[in-house]
């Protein structure tokens, strides 16, 4: 029988996030949950925005670091830094409920998923969107509701299951013993480190308690944020090995080929460019549930792929040239 966890050193790696800070620091330290049971640490990680002010109106510990590391470099500061030995890592776009710290002590495990809400399906735009991606990426795993309970992520299910550090439960020496080598801002910054942890401990998801992750739907806000996603999921998924890897491969040959064919004959280059707009076709009709989906996938897949797509080039780019 597991016995409870007691106490909690809530992280939360921040960099330029005054926009959704307060949200995230009135959740937290409005836990009901002993209060010195538990302890916030806001780990600015180079803002140059109001999150250090705002941080600093609430009964929170502020760790500044002058420069920007990244999120791997803030938590592992948070961890250290930790007055506990239960870390809570929780990112300032997520608000989770507030018996988060109540529900986990109960349950006595970790590591530990809280159910994330992020898309629910509803609306239009970027927000319907990801929930369809998400949907097709991660069946029959997501989405998870309360009635489906819960599961366990292990190395057979890893790569078909949504998993991620938005808002996740583990002892600090499970932590820091499952980071990677390279802490740049570029490299996969939950994936491979959740894979290490799980070769030796089960990661629990449930759904007995969930936070609120605050969607990014504006394009001014999808587009960068995307093109950062890009680098991170290649580290991981397109090395040789890796879950995409194949795929991406065939890409490369694809473009390559289409491209050496336009030049011997223009009327092969256009039989690619159909080809390209078959596929793409294709796409739209596969991530569709419903008709009305199709214009929601139409207008939002370009956007998501070109700016995802020129984030894996970054990567690609640095890889040819030995940069890490």
């Amino acid at each position: 029988m597991t016995e409870p966890l007691s106490h909690f050193s809530v992280i939360v790696p921040v960099f330029n996030g005054a926009e959704t800070l307060d949200a995230c620091l009135e959740a937290l330290v409005g836990q009901k949950y002993p209060q010195e049971r538990f302890e916030v640490v806001v780990v600015d990680d180079g803002s140059t925005d109001e999150t250090a002010a705002i941080a600093s109106r609430y009964p929170v510990r502020l760790v500044r670091l002058p420069h920007n590391r990244g999120r791997i470099e803030a938590r592992m500061r948070g961890a250290r830094e930790a007055r506990f030995e239960t870390l809570v890592f929780n990112d300032v776009r997520v608000i989770p409920e507030n018996n988060l710290l109540k529900v986990i002590s109960e349950r006595g495990y970790e590591p530990v998923i809280p159910e994330i809400r992020d898309y629910d399906g509803s609306g239009w735009g970027f927000a319907r969107f990801f929930y369809l991606l998400r949907c097709r990426l991660y069946a029959p795993y997501y989405p998870l509701s309360r009635e489906r309970g819960e599961f366990w992520i292990t190395m057979e299910n890893f790569d078909r299951a949504p998993k991620g550090t938005t808002c996740f439960v583990c002892g600090r020496d499970r932590w820091l013993a499952s980071q990677p080598d390279d802490a740049g801002r570029d490299t996969s910054d939950d994936t491979r480190i959740l894979r290490k942890m799980v070769q030796t401990s089960p990661i629990l998801r449930t759904s007995a308690v969930s936070a609120r992750y605050l969607q990014r739907t504006d394009v001014s806000a999808v587009i960068p944020h995307t093109f950062e996603r890009g680098p991170r999921f290649a580290d991981y998924y397109l090395r040789s090995g890796g879950r995409y890897f194949a795929l991406y491969a065939g890409i490369w040959g694809f473009v390559i080929l289409a491209l050496l064919l336009g030049r011997m004959d223009p009327r092969l280059g256009m039989s690619a460019a159909g080809l390209c707009l078959a596929v793409y076709a294709g796409a739209m009709v596969y991530l569709s549930r419903r008709w009305r989906d199709v214009p929601v996938v139409a207008v939002c897949l370009p956007v998501v792929a070109v700016a995802f797509g020129l984030g894996i080039l970054k990567w690609q780019i640095r890889q040819v040239l030995g940069k890490r």
